[in-house]
């Protein structure tokens, strides 16, 4: 097999009658084993221009992939290791790219560490990140409390005070004309996309006064149309934070483009017939964080147990109506790599659909306007080589041999 030393793009000589040069594969394929989100298919590939291109004329020093398995670049859905802090970045983004995790969206961010790595990220070496603000929401609702308790506890957010934090760390509103104000704010420092709270919304009038649920509320259910039509003039999509059934549906309905929790992520929530329709009719994404349920494993088997049911029931309804389901984890020590394996061990979707979820679905809601997340014609030249089928066994996901990030050669292992 031949061994790969260096990436360029060539231009062949030039044709007949002065017609342009036709480029030269930069790298080429053979004998691999390609996901069409489905199945295995052996096809050839070349890279030119940065770019998929199937069945072109094999040259001479093409790379013999032995019937090796090729999947697009795993993506994640939810979490906030970027745009938090501005000393781990660079650590944190090869973390991502050894599993192989190319893409990262972050509903929750500084931007004050958004700029500060802003080198760190979104160049072909590295992790390609979109970012949402950090939440709207009500007063004393979620993430505030989280943010304090950082602070006080571990030293989080040396850069800003307690009392600096409001309109950094989260934005308040109580009523339609701070919703406009907080937003203007949000829009100014120019995210990616919107981040809203919903926090038990059905309980908000109860919560909204009562101190014990400080930092456990959200946004007044009222208030969200407002925010998300603010949102969608400004041509940006909105991601909402949700925790009960009612916020879903709420959030379905006043056209959130982002379910950022399935509802029994931490829970034993058994979504309904209507609540299903109603996501799939919307078309939002659903991002899974299933995952996280783990946090109770131990202290609290029996409710563990009843979430893990719930995540089942939810997961096989919603993939049979025809749900976009997406693999995300809001997990602070891992990848959406442990999500994913969660997923697995659930039993209840076939591997293909997980790998679906984890690469196609999650980078079509990472970035909707870019041609990636498939092995397709014309599509950007970036997916991973696995030593074995992860149709047959969820774990050869992880036995990466070779990574190439937007036509360029990361890493391979192979003889």
């Amino acid at each position: 097999m031949k061994k790969i030393s260096a990436i360029a793009f060539v231009l062949g000589a030039a044709g007949c009658a002065g017609e342009p040069p036709s480029p030269v594969p930069s790298m080429q394929f053979i004998n691999g084993q390609w996901f069409d989100g489905a199945a295995f298919e052996e096809r050839n590939a070349s890279i030119i221009d940065g770019r998929l291109v199937f069945d072109a004329p094999v040259t001479a020093d093409a790379i013999d992939l032995n019937g090796q398995y090729v999947v697009p670049p795993y993506c994640e859905g939810h979490n906030h290791h970027f745009g938090g802090d501005a000393d781990t970045a660079e650590a944190t983004a090869q973390h991502y790219l050894e599993d192989g995790v190319f893409y990262a969206m972050m509903p929750g961010s500084f931007k004050l560490y958004r700029d500060l790595i802003a080198s760190d990220i979104n160049h072909p070496k590295s992790v390609d990140v979109v970012f949402a603000n950090n939440g709207l929401t009500g007063s004393g609702g979620h993430p505030r409390g989280l943010r304090e308790s950082l602070m006080e506890r571990f030293g989080n957010y040396p850069e800003f005070t307690k009392e600096t934090l409001p309109d950094k760390g989260y934005f308040e509103a109580e009523t339609l004309e701070e919703v406009r104000e907080k937003m203007a704010l949000i829009l100014a420092e120019r995210p990616d996309l919107v981040k809203v709270m919903l926090f038990f919304s059905e309980e908000y009038e109860s919560r909204k006064d009562d101190p014990k649920y400080y930092g456990r509320r959200g946004l007044n259910p009222d208030l969200l149309p407002e925010a998300i039509r603010i949102a969608h003039a400004a041509g940006l999509r909105v991601a909402v934070h949700v925790e009960s059934e009612a916020d879903m549906t709420t959030a379905l309905l006043a056209g959130a483009d982002i379910i950022a929790h399935l509802p029994s992520y931490d829970s034993s929530v058994l979504l309904s017939d209507e609540t299903i329709a109603l996501a799939t009719e919307t078309n939002a994404a659903l991002v899974t964080t299933f995952s996280l349920a783990s946090r109770f494993q131990t202290r609290a088997p029996d409710c563990y147990a009843a979430a893990i049911e719930a995540q089942r029931e939810n997961l096989v309804r919603l993939h049979e109506a025809g749900a976009l389901l997406v693999i995300g984890s809001d997990g602070h020590r891992d990848t959406s790599r442990g999500e994913a394996d969660h997923i697995a061990s659930l039993g209840v979707l076939d591997n293909a659909t997980i790998l679906k979820m984890w690469t196609k679905n999650c980078a079509r809601m990472v970035f909707p306007d870019r041609k990636i997340g498939r092995l397709h014609e014309g599509y950007e030249a970036s997916f991973l080589v696995l030593e074995n089928n992860p149709l047959e066994d969820f774990a050869a996901t992880g036995d990466i041999i070779m990574r190439i990030k937007d036509g360029e050669l990361l890493s391979e292992t192979m003889e």
